[in-house]
């Protein structure tokens, strides 16, 4: 089992930080935030790069995943505006070189929600030609585009496992593949199973977090109100053949400390990893 966690969690401090973390607190990586303080990609010179990988070598934690943020303006795969579309395009291109270029083979996506008023097969087409464009990229530079699937109240395209087996059928790639965030399965009664069940192989990555059952609200791991039994959950993806990284995702309210709940998260990671091992 290898942990990570999500560098937006510091996106109050400086990405290097982010690594001297990961290494006090025994996590093998980070996932790199493709924003700003962190790593927006137009923000990527090969000075910057190379700072980033000096830092990997030094502390001795790897680059799990490169997220691009795209939940948050200025862009949309599927936004009724074609300059937007296009804009957005040509920054997860440009990302990809990143995550390339960090060493990774992952690329961390997911699709916004495209506004009210619109028309789905309007939406699903611009998805699909965004997505096979960013595919050939992908497919040059040997960089997987990792989809997630999102809870209602986040977006309307991507909810479940059922959505992403369909945009896979319509991409015909293999590098479009996609991983689980626990929330958004849980509060749509999707079995986690299902993931591999219908993805197979292309299943590659783990947000890990906990949920209230309700809402997109990603729960520290041991929170006592968490619904999600979590040493269960492990063991569910280690009997579907998972041994890909698992990568912890706390947000707000979590900002306020961050290395305080991200020395939580480590130590009950470590207790679990003990229990799978009985």
């Amino acid at each position: 089992m290898k942990f990570s966690f999500l560098t937006y969690l510091f996106s109050r401090y400086p990405l290097e930080y982010c690594f001297k973390m990961a290494q006090q607190y025994e996590f093998e990586g980070v996932e790199v935030w493709g924003a700003r303080p962190h790593a927006y990609a137009w923000d990527m010179t090969d000075k910057k790069i190379e700072e980033i990988l000096s830092w990997a070598e030094q502390y001795g934690i790897s680059i799990s995943m490169y997220t691009p943020e795209i939940l948050a303006y200025p862009y949309n795969l599927v936004s009724a505006d074609y300059i937007e579309r296009q804009e957005t395009v040509e920054y997860l291109k440009k990302s990809l070189e990143v995550a390339a270029a960090l060493k990774t083979d992952k690329m961390q996506i997911t699709i916004k929600h495209p506004g009210y008023g619109r028309n789905r097969k309007e939406i699903w087409k611009f998805m699909s030609e965004g997505l096979k464009e960013l595919c050939d990229k992908a497919e040059n530079v040997g960089v997987d585009i990792i989809l997630e699937s999102l809870s209602p109240s986040e977006g309307n395209v991507i909810t479940c496992v059922d959505d992403i087996v369909q945009i896979k059928d319509m991409v015909d790639s293999a590098r479009l593949c996609s991983m689980i965030d626990m929330v958004p399965p849980f509060i749509a009664n999707e079995p986690y199973a299902e993931y591999f069940h219908k993805l197979g192989n292309s299943m590659k990555y783990v947000h890990i977090c906990n949920s209230d059952g309700k809402t997109e609200f990603h729960m520290q791991i041991d929170d006592p109100k968490g619904e999600i039994p979590l040493t269960d959950f492990f063991k569910v993806l280690q009997n579907n053949g998972y041994d890909g990284w698992y990568s912890i995702e706390l947000l707000a309210p979590y900002f306020k400390d961050p290395e305080l709940y991200l020395a939580q998260a480590g130590r009950i990671l470590q207790t679990i990893k003990g229990q799978l091992k009985k």
